[in-house]
């Protein structure tokens, strides 16, 4: 089993409600091996509320708190999450915005509250 932590270098992003959607980039893992799956690792609540490469991860079958993404990956892949206060966090909307930078954002690691954020390749 490998770990990769995806808790540092985040981006992120403050809506017009002050809100903040996080979204961190990463390229496919490379070391992985005929059979083994690659499963996204965070607390149930965060991955309730994440997309990856703009597809929700809610929609996903859910082991505890991680979520098989192996036939999700690209080879660059987007991970975004929006935090409960969103006012509508099903709307495409803000990840068109946030895409497209309309919004200010700074890079920043994931804070401690969320937990870790790890690929966990199986």
């Amino acid at each position: 089993m490998h770990t990769i932590s995806l808790s540092r270098v985040w981006e992120r992003h403050i809506l017009q409600d002050e809100s903040f959607v996080w979204v961190r980039w990463f390229q496919k893992p490379t070391n992985i091996d005929s059979g083994e799956q690659v499963y996204l690792v965070a607390e149930s609540l965060l991955l309730g509320r994440m997309w990856l490469n703009e597809k929700p991860l809610r929609d996903l079958m859910h082991e505890r708190d991680r979520v098989c993404i192996s036939e999700s990956l690209c080879q660059r892949n987007s991970l975004a999450f929006c935090e409960s206060g969103l006012s509508d966090a099903n709307s495409m909307d803000w990840r068109t915005a946030v895409a497209s930078g309309r919004f200010p954002s700074e890079q920043i690691d994931l804070p401690i509250k969320f937990g870790k954020v790890v690929l966990k390749i199986d």
